[in-house]
């Protein structure tokens, strides 16, 4: 299996566990290739996918990943499969049965994330060379 994709999410590894044990359960073989992939690549993109959603392996159904699988399917047999990855996880974004599960960010929710933390930082301090990109030597607009 190809390197861990998810990042820091430690709800990677109980997701590619359980959808490759779904997988298995349902008859496909995890080192069978899936034309030039595998049904396991296979599960640890639909795994980083589940994750990156912020669904956990206790939300996962048999149905929903036989859904998953069967998008898949579909979605190669009608696209390049040099891009295999970003068909299965596009199959997967676009499946009814996730987006039931995903459950978006509070709205009061005051994480609006990095560049958001970067930019209130500056401008409450001062900073605009803190904030804002060098665009040349002087970084002046007239240059």
């Amino acid at each position: 299996m190809e390197p861990n994709q998810s990042g820091q999410n430690p709800e990677y590894s109980a997701l590619l566990t359980e959808v490759s044990r779904q997988l298995v359960q349902a008859g496909f073989q995890i080192e069978t290739p899936v034309f030039s992939i595998t049904w396991g690549q296979v599960a640890e993109v639909l795994a980083v996918t589940l994750a990156d959603h912020g669904i956990t392996a206790g939300q996962v159904e048999d149905d929903l990943v036989l859904d998953l699988a069967q998008r898949a399917i579909n979605a190669l047999e009608m696209e390049n499969i040099l891009r295999w990855r970003e068909i299965v996880r596009f199959s997967a974004t676009a499946s009814p049965g996730l987006y039931a599960l995903y459950q978006p960010p509070e709205p009061d929710s005051d994480d609006e994330g990095p560049l958001t933390e970067l930019f209130e930082n500056s401008t409450r301090l001062g900073d605009d060379e803190g904030y804002w990109v060098d665009g040349g030597a002087s970084a002046g607009f007239e240059d």
